[in-house]
């Protein structure tokens, strides 16, 4: 007899040998799994920290990665906790936020307006009238 694949849902936190990961969804027998880091410090756009202690598993130290998701085989995943509503809704949002953003940066160049305070500055960027000079 075969043993039922797991029912995983939305904000499980899973874990399949020595990776953590939280499921955003699940279509079929594969879920969308976003990579959970201990012990290190946002550098990404798309880094999310945990919003505090999570169900039942000490998400304290540690960072999500939303701009690394990945399709996993939802049957060899297991769960170990679930992450609370808040949390779940930061990493929601960081995945638009990142797609938006990578395809804002697959269209040409001189398409987006630039959001610098001052606009693109175009023209020579040569040395200055009147500095003084290095040598």
């Amino acid at each position: 007899m075969k043993s039922q694949p797991p029912m995983l849902t939305r904000g499980d936190v899973v874990v399949r040998g020595n990776a953590r990961g939280i499921v955003v969804t699940v279509v079929d027998m594969r879920a969308l799994v976003v990579p959970v880091v201990c012990g290190a410090s946002p550098l990404h756009r798309a880094d999310v920290v945990p919003m505090g202690w999570e169900a039942s598993i000490s998400l304290r130290d540690a960072i999500i990665h939303c701009g690394q998701w990945r399709w996993v085989d939802a049957t060899s995943q297991t769960r170990v906790g679930q992450v609370c509503v808040p949390t779940m809704q930061a990493v929601i949002s960081a995945m638009r936020r990142e797609a938006a953003a990578r395809q804002t940066e697959r269209l040409p160049a001189g398409l987006v307006k630039s959001t610098l305070a001052f606009g693109p500055m175009m023209g020579s960027r040569g040395r200055r009238v009147g500095a003084p000079s290095l040598g």
